[in-house]
């Protein structure tokens, strides 16, 4: 893994050959940026992870074995219905997004997954400390509309209770087809004292559309 510089008002990823000497990981710098490099574009996408390698097309249960388990899992599943004068199409496409996280100091990664097999793996930033997540959170005060899950998680970590709703379902129709598409929702409520506000969020396909500021005990 990479580390960070002590400056952190420095550009998001950037990386620096003195913090991976310093950690003894020179050699693990010059393979990823190898891998980088050299890679066939979309055969890796990813540093690797434990020491080993992950390819896209790889199963969970293949990556689970090599990374371990994730800081954050989160499912989602995305159906369309499609239907013209040549009839009806129906696809539905469950994602999985895993979330390593290896402190403030390290990048973190994401294993995106569609219905079973890696899709994608990207690095999303710097994780958050885990003791701690002091200003990222202010009681729940910085959390906003349009936060992923990755970015709820890594201002207030944690939510007290996560809850899943029904699929919410929008319909269209361009040129003759009607297209539906139902899309997950799922709420995740953060309690912060019996003295101060709680917040339920309410994420559609992963993104926060709604906060509601909740009283408890009332």
């Amino acid at each position: 893994m990479w580390r960070r510089q002590p400056d952190r008002s420095d550009v998001p990823g950037r990386l620096t050959w003195g913090g991976a000497l310093k950690r003894g990981r020179f050699v693990a710098a010059i393979l990823s940026l190898s891998l980088f490099l050299f890679f066939p574009a979309g055969k890796v996408l990813g540093l690797p992870c434990r020491g080993q390698i992950v390819n896209t097309g790889e199963g969970m249960a293949e990556v689970a074995a090599k990374c371990g388990e994730a800081a954050l899992k989160e499912q989602r599943t995305v159906s369309v219905k499609e239907t013209d004068k040549s009839g009806t199409l129906a696809t539905t496409t469950t994602i999985d997004e895993w979330t390593y996280d290896f402190g403030p100091e390290e990048l973190m990664q994401m294993y995106r997954f569609e219905n079973g097999k890696l899709t994608e793996i990207s690095s999303i930033g710097y994780g958050r400390p885990h003791d701690d997540q002091g200003e990222n959170c202010r009681n729940g005060q910085l959390l906003a509309v349009g936060d992923t899950a990755v970015d709820a998680f890594l201002k207030c970590g944690d939510p007290l209770m996560k809850e899943k709703k029904e699929d919410k379902v929008t319909e269209t129709e361009d040129g003759g087809t009607k297209r539906w598409t139902a899309v997950s929702v799922v709420e995740w409520t953060y309690r912060y004292g019996p003295d101060l506000p709680g917040y339920t969020l309410r994420f559609e396909n992963g993104k926060v559309v709604e906060i509601r500021q909740r009283k408890f005990g009332e």
